[in-house]
Order: C-alpha cells, then sequence, then structure tokens
C-alpha cells in the first residue's frame, strides 16, 4: 500500500508527463485563435471536474473554498495565474517556441525552491544546493545567450510556480480546487467564445474537433488535477525538482520530433541541468534508503 506522500510523487510524475507530451496535442488546434483554445479547455475541464465532484459527492467542499475570504482570494488569484500559464504555453507551443517553454519550465523550479524556502522553511542539503547552484548556471548561460529577453519562457516559469505557491497556501484537495479554480473563469470562457465565435455548434465544425476537444481533458484537467493533489501532499522543494520532467519531454519531442532549430547554448544548458537533475536524485535515493 503506497503512502499519501508517494501517491503524491506519482501523481505530480505523471502530471509532469502529461503536460510534456502536450507539445503533440495542441497544434491539432492551430486553426482557432489562442484563446478561443484557452477558453475549450477551461470549459471542458470544468465539465470534467463537475463529473467528478459529483461521483465523489463533494459539492459541499467546492462550496466551503468561497465562504473564507483569503482562500478566496487566492484561488481567484491561482485561476488566474494558471489561465495565463495555459495561453501563453499555448501560443508559444503553437508559433514553434517549444524550446523557449522549456526553458521557461526549467525556471519553475528555481522560483518554487525559493518561495519554498522563504515561506515553508524547507531546509536544503549540501547536494541539493550544488544541484541549485549548477541549475541556476545553466539556466543564467541560456538566458544571456539569446541576445534578448525569452518573453515566453519568463512567463511561463513565473506564472507556474505562483499557482504551485497558491496551492500550497490553500491546502485543499485536487478535485475541489480544479472545480472551483474552472468555475470562476468559466464565465469569461463562455463570453469569449459567445463574442467571438457566435456559430460555434455541432454543425459549425467537423467531429473530429469535438473528438480533438474532448482530448484536452488528459493535457489540462487530469494532470492540473493531479498537480494539485501533490502539492499538498509533497515538499514543495521536491516538487520543484520533479517540474523538470516536462520541460525535459517538450525539449526532446520538439527537437527530434518536430526539428526545432536548436541554440549553440542550449547545448551547455539543458546538459547541466541535467547534471543538477542526477544530483539531486542520487541525493533523495541516498536518504530514503537510510531511512529504510
Amino acid at each position: 500500500m503506497l503512502s499519501k506522500k508517494q501517491k503524491g510523487l506519482l501523481a505530480c510524475i505523471a502530471s509532469q508527463g502529461l503536460w510534456g507530451s502536450g507539445i503533440l496535442f495542441w497544434p491539432l488546434l492551430a486553426y482557432l485563435n489562442t484563446l478561443s483554445i484557452l477558453s475549450l479547455r477551461i470549459i471542458c475541464s470544468f465539465v470534467f471536474a463537475i463529473i467528478l465532484i459529483s461521483y465523489t459527492k463533494r459539492f459541499r467542499l467546492v462550496k466551503s473554498l468561497f465562504t473564507e475570504k483569503k482562500i478566496r482570494t487566492n484561488l481567484i488569484l491561482a485561476s488566474a495565474f494558471i489561465a495565463g500559464n495555459w495561453g501563453v504555453y499555448t501560443y508559444a507551443i503553437n508559433s514553434g517556441k517549444a524550446i523557449e517553454v522549456s526553458l521557461g519550465y526549467y525556471l519553475t523550479p528555481l522560483m518554487s525552491i525559493a518561495l519554498g524556502r522563504i515561506f515553508f522553511n524547507d531546509i536544503l542539503n549540501k547536494n541539493q544546493l550544488i544541484a541549485i547552484t549548477i541549475v541556476l548556471c545553466g539556466v543564467a548561460y541560456g538566458i544571456l545567450s539569446y541576445g534578448d529577453i525569452p518573453y515566453y519562457g519568463f512567463a511561463i516559469g513565473f506564472t507556474f510556480a505562483i499557482y504551485g505557491f497558491l496551492h500550497k497556501i490553500i491546502n485543499a484537495d485536487a478535485i475541489s480546487i480544479l472545480c472551483a479554480e474552472t468555475l470562476i473563469l468559466l464565465p469569461f470562457s463562455l463570453a469569449w467564445l459567445f463574442l467571438t465565435e457566435p456559430d460555434y455548434g455541432l454543425i459549425h465544425y467537423p467531429l473530429k474537433h469535438y473528438l480533438l476537444l474532448s482530448g484536452t481533458v488528459f493535457y489540462t484537467g487530469i494532470p492540473l488535477m493531479l498537480f494539485s493533489f501533490a502539492t499538498v501532499t509533497v515538499r514543495f522543494t521536491t516538487i520543484g525538482f520533479i517540474l523538470y520532467t516536462a520541460p525535459s519531454i517538450n525539449f526532446l519531442l520538439a527537437v527530434f520530433h518536430t526539428h526545432e532549430p536548436i541554440k549553440t547554448s542550449d547545448y551547455i544548458t539543458f546538459p547541466l541541468v541535467w547534471i543538477a537533475l542526477l544530483i539531486y536524485t542520487l541525493d533523495m535515493l541516498y536518504k530514503n534508503k537510510k531511512v529504510r
């Protein structure tokens, strides 16, 4: 029987696998504009969340998230940050900026680790500090080598780090948070589609389109729910390093599948990040073995 922490680790890894492979899915909806894709993601995720809420009978838990002013405020902020993250990500992926997206998600754990140290007093040992230093050098070199500011990367890294931080503060179950966040965003999504897609209906698009829409749940609702569960069961610094999984998958698919041009600086940045990950992983394995 897995412990709650172990389930949280598996959930975090699974969410990163789904998010990382999204580079293969979102270009299939590139015939729509970014805000329409974002709106449809939110609507489909809300429907998915309502089904789960109905099955698990958690309506009271969702309602309780809106009763306390502090939690309600954090929910609204978290919803805004995840919507911004999804929007920038989708636009960047469909604009051939997948490698810059990877850089952005490599920045996310650095910000998460900093937030964990400042607000949750997470303590890092010597090996973890070495890993962080290597990552800082690699990411800094990549940023300086761009020649200009990677706006998409910074926006993605910042919005997702803050989103994870707010989840840690809210400290609620994953299904209820997913339902609450998509409920907050739902009116804006419906309004956008009503104003920009007035003929949106079953006749307007072929069946393939609606099959693709149902697939958005696997890259939006499900990984978001898994990540939400992980944020309240796993140390914030540990989540910070697991978040490197998605950009690694994203980077490899961009290079070997979509054949996006790779910059010379990337041959320095990404290997340094992977070395840091190896150091951190070995350190975690050693500690777990010592505990057993």
